[in-house]
């Protein structure tokens, strides 16, 4: 089965965000454990099993921008499931997504790179496989039925227990439980970041290599495991857990860094790490739209820069718990 709601996309732009943020479900009493489990599982479920593709828009402060997706689920004829993000509008960027690999191929000034990506996490795909585990440290409320590029979708409020993590308000389909709206609120409700459909098809989406032009490459590894650690962490935030730690190279760096990744299943923490040239103070930072929070410390010999979307309480929990190998504790 298909559906599809096709509106000129200026004219849906400015319904979209004129809707936004969602209003949480503050008087609704929060889900059972249970309850909350199978409604996170549900809508993790949906966004991997799910055949869709559309268009959809992502808010960051005052910055937009437009994405087309596609999502194809494995099945008979389809050995694992894959998808593709294209921007639409900025820097052309089409970033590729599969179970074993994630890859982005990036347009500029008429040159193309090929990137190695370290996740292959997009919206609507924004909860973990095993999503039932998120029930021990957010909480779920249920609120209203709302319309989302002309689908009727429930609002779904996700709720920290805690100071370590921020929230999100989805809008799930009613019929499927895929994701079709995703707003991140910090401690206050403030939203931070907010992503929505546009226009959505749910069925059976045409093939991708069809529309993109360009088929899965096999990239030489742009990262490599580390062989031997410089640091050691006391302890962690309850919940998050080194997910990810590999060496690679970023840009405007000459050498590799270390790259670790602490998560939750819903939030992630990353942590660089390089050898200090130069004695260095404690600098704690914040993006200008609040969502990015950092702390830069020494630790031993090396450089740390922690940063997240996460509250300070998070960030500063790993950067304070960071020590140099051999250190007494």
């Amino acid at each position: 089965m298909m559906r599809r709601r096709d509106r000129p996309l200026a004219c849906v732009l400015a319904a979209l965000f004129a809707a936004l943020p969602i209003s949480p479900a503050l008087a609704a009493a929060p889900l059972s454990a249970n309850d909350a489990a199978i409604w996170l599982q549900r809508m993790s479920d949906a966004a991997r099993s799910v055949a869709y593709e559309g268009v959809f828009v992502v808010q960051h402060g005052s910055a937009m921008q437009t994405h087309s997706i596609l999502n194809r689920p494995a099945g008979a004829a389809q050995a694992e499931r894959e998808s593709r993000i294209a921007t639409m509008d900025g820097t052309q960027r089409e970033v590729r997504c599969t179970q074993s690999g994630s890859v982005s191929r990036v347009t500029e000034g008429g040159q193309v790179r090929m990137e190695k990506r370290l996740n292959s996490r997009h919206f609507p795909d924004l909860l973990p496989p095993n999503a039932a585990a998120l029930a021990s440290w957010y909480g779920v409320r249920l609120g209203n039925l709302a319309r989302v590029a002309g689908l009727e979708c429930r609002q779904v409020e996700i709720v920290p227990k805690d100071a370590y993590r921020w929230g999100y308000v989805l809008c799930a389909d009613k019929d499927s439980g895929l994701p079709l709206k995703a707003v991140m609120v910090n401690e206050a409700g403030t939203p931070l970041m907010q992503y929505a459909f546009a226009e959505i098809r749910i069925g059976s989406p045409s093939r991708v290599d069809a529309q993109s032009g360009w088929t899965m490459p096999e990239l030489p590894a742009a990262m490599r495991p580390i062989n031997a650690e410089a640091v050691n962490i006391r302890s962690l935030p309850p919940g998050f857990s080194r997910i990810t730690a590999v060496k690679r190279t970023l840009p405007n760096k000459p050498g590799e860094v270390e790259h670790w990744v602490f998560s939750d299943g819903l939030t992630h923490i990353s942590l660089f790490l390089e050898p200090a040239t130069h004695p260095i103070e404690t600098i704690r930072g914040q993006s200008k739209q609040g969502m990015i929070n950092m702390v830069k410390r020494q630790v031993g010999p090396m450089q740390a820069t922690i940063l997240g979307d996460a509250p300070w309480a998070a960030i500063e929990a790993i950067a304070m718990g960071l020590e140099a190998r051999g250190e007494p504790r």
